[in-house]
């Protein structure tokens, strides 16, 4: 039984209770703002990665287009030519046969045999013309060629760069947000460390709810990032 004349000694007050569990929570925060920040740091290394990698496969895509197009041009500068040519030889037998059907005898036959030697050779050259280079009226037509030709290779290989490009664009914005994010942490953590080594207390709270602000601001905003 407590002497009636002795005082008892008064419990911590709600404020003091208080500063300690904050300066208790102190350590957990900065760990946890050292782990969402490392988080933060790989991520963003993974989407500088996955920029990497889609800049290696535009790149690859490129090249595969500009090959593809430099055999196909070559393909069609043969067609056009041998077009060319056939028309050329059909050109050079029309009037020979004209003038062997105005000849007679020997004159006519030799213009004849002329005129067959030249069609003969056109009929032998008109298999090289690609069929998809002529146009339903027998014409050359070297785009639909293109078209056609580019339409095929496309199927069996990726020619396209765009969409690697766009995910290029995408990796590095999302890099970088995740990057500023990471600062963002090391503030908050920052925060935490002067809150818990500061001498005043006002002080102290001050660098605590700022932390503590920062902190659930980059959590929010890193939640957003990887939903992205």
């Amino acid at each position: 039984m407590a002497d009636a004349g002795v005082p008892t000694a008064a419990g911590p007050s709600r404020a003091e209770r208080w500063e300690a569990r904050r300066r208790a929570l102190i350590p957990a925060l900065i760990a946890l703002t050292s782990v969402l920040g490392a988080v933060g740091a790989w991520r963003a290394a993974v989407a500088s990665g996955a920029a990497g990698g889609a800049e290696r496969q535009a790149f690859a895509d490129t090249v595969a287009a500009e090959l593809q197009g430099a055999v196909l041009e070559t393909q069609l500068a043969s067609v056009e030519f041998t077009y060319a040519r056939v028309a050329a030889l059909e050109a050079r037998a029309e009037p020979l046969e004209e003038a062997a059907a105005a000849a007679e005898g020997d004159e006519a036959a030799r213009l004849e045999a002329l005129a067959g030697a030249y069609r003969s050779t056109a009929d032998g050259l008109r298999p090289f013309i690609d069929a998809d280079a002529l146009a339903a009226d027998g014409s050359l037509d070297l785009e639909g060629a293109r078209r056609t030709r580019l339409d095929l290779a496309g199927d069996f290989q990726d020619l396209d760069p765009g969409p690697e490009e766009a995910a290029i664009a995408d990796y590095r914005a999302k890099a970088g947000r995740l990057v500023g994010l990471t600062a963002l942490l090391v503030s908050a953590a920052l925060f935490f460390t002067l809150a818990e080594v500061s001498r005043h207390r006002r002080t102290g709270v001050l660098f605590w709810h700022g932390g503590a602000v920062v902190l659930l601001v980059a959590v929010a905003l890193l939640i957003v990032v990887e939903a992205l």
